[in-house]
């Protein structure tokens, strides 16, 4: 059986203000084309197919478009998506049915049942068991597990559940998605024990169960072999989500064969590329000063990328920094993606008040609170025009409450 594995697409996602509607339709069509070559038997999208819940009809329309040109490239294709922690489980499953007859299996839930046997499923597990056919025949199962914020025990007795099937054949391989955080993946930006909203899992967990041929994962946007493990992978995200995933994008070609489970990484290419500019700093003294960046922005004014400026700086950027910073982008391919600050380490805060009891806390306005915390950042007090207009803001919040 060959499989293709995808995640991560995040259809509809606003990058600092600008669309990916065009990135998105050139990974389209560069997955068209890959499909086309590598004749996979089933595509596998592991979640997070949509950015947000509640899709725009231009979000709902690209997707529904693309996925129904995927199935006429091959009337035999399969393509089983499943939900992650950004969907909207009942959204998306909810044209299931029409799917049906696309070739298409989508899952965004597991429907739920009372049992009395706790050894018992207590769920539809028929839902989530899709078959992969070739030539009327079953070459293999998907395990087709969506986003559920961790229970690993799930997969040792869906496992068994199948292998009772009477269609199950020992000789059909089995894959098995989920679309959860593993705590010996490589993040890249991420270090909480919680990333976007899901608990780390052991590794152990899944490579204790025995009988899955390949482990397709989705949520952390690195693609990877989990600790080595060629069976257990991340395909990814198709192209940068945030400026801490500047690394190469990919897709996973896994091909099982005989008991035997070989991937192959497919390389994507970048629409339009983030850049750091001029490069992303260790610290205040590795960045350069705020006019000497504004000098050097001409070299990437006229390449089409996402940029984010960096600069040196011994208090907040002034009101007319700002607009310049951004005007200097005004008719220019590069996009400005905003600004980051690099302030002198401040070791003693002396006039910074700290508060330790509740107490202390109720008997400071949020004003008071808001220019001591400006002082303990920056070393200096705010500046008065700061001030009045953080004053106006406190007021006008106080009214509300």
């Amino acid at each position: 059986m060959k499989v293709l594995h995808t995640s991560d697409w995040h259809i509809g996602q606003i990058f600092h203000n600008y669309s990916r509607e065009e990135e998105h339709k050139y990974f389209f069509e560069q997955l068209k084309s890959i499909i086309i070559n590598e004749k996979p038997d089933v595509i596998v999208l592991t979640g997070d197919v949509f950015h947000t819940a509640t899709p725009t009809i231009v979000s709902q329309r690209l997707y529904y478009n693309f996925i129904v040109d995927l199935s006429r490239l091959d009337p035999d294709l399969q393509i089983v998506i499943t939900s992650g922690n950004h969907d909207s489980p009942s959204r998306l499953e909810a044209p299931r049915p029409l799917w049906e007859a696309f070739n298409v299996s989508v899952v965004g839930m597991l429907d739920y049942h009372i049992v009395e046997d706790e050894s018992e499923l207590n769920f539809d597990a028929s839902k989530i068991e899709i078959p992969v056919t070739k030539n009327g025949e079953i070459i293999g199962w998907v395990l087709a597990v969506p986003y559920m914020n961790g229970n690993p025990n799930i997969y040792e007795k869906l496992l068994g559940h199948l292998k009772q099937r009477p269609e199950y054949d020992s000789s059909q391989s089995i894959v098995a998605t989920g679309h959860l955080a593993l705590k010996s993946a490589e993040i890249w930006g991420h270090s909480a024990d919680i990333i976007g909203s899901l608990e780390t899992l052991d590794v152990q967990d899944f490579t204790d169960v025995r009988g899955i041929d390949y482990w397709a994962f989705g949520h952390i946007h690195y693609p990877q072999a989990i600790k080595g493990i060629e069976n257990m992978r991340y395909a990814g995200s198709p192209f940068p989500i945030s400026f801490n995933e500047n690394y190469e994008h990919s897709v996973v070609s896994v091909n099982i064969e005989d008991g035997k489970t070989k991937t192959t990484v497919i390389p994507l290419k970048t629409l339009i590329p983030i850049v750091d500019f001029p490069s992303k700093p260790k610290g205040y003294d590795d960045a350069l000063p705020f006019e000497t960046v504004m000098m050097q922005l001409i070299e990437i004014l006229d390449d089409k990328a996402y940029v984010r400026v960096h600069v040196q700086a011994d208090k907040p950027l002034t009101q007319a920094e700002s607009v310049a910073m951004v005007q200097a982008f005004e008719g220019h391919p590069a996009m400005f993606c905003g600004v980051q600050s690099y302030f002198p380490e401040k070791n003693n805060y002396t006039d910074y008040h700290e508060v330790k009891t509740l107490h202390e806390l109720k008997s400071i306005s949020p004003f008071e609170l808001g220019c001591s915390v400006y002082q303990k950042k920056y070393g200096s007090e705010m500046p008065e025009e700061l001030k009045e207009m953080f004053k106006k803001v406190c007021e006008e919040a106080e009214k509300v409450l």
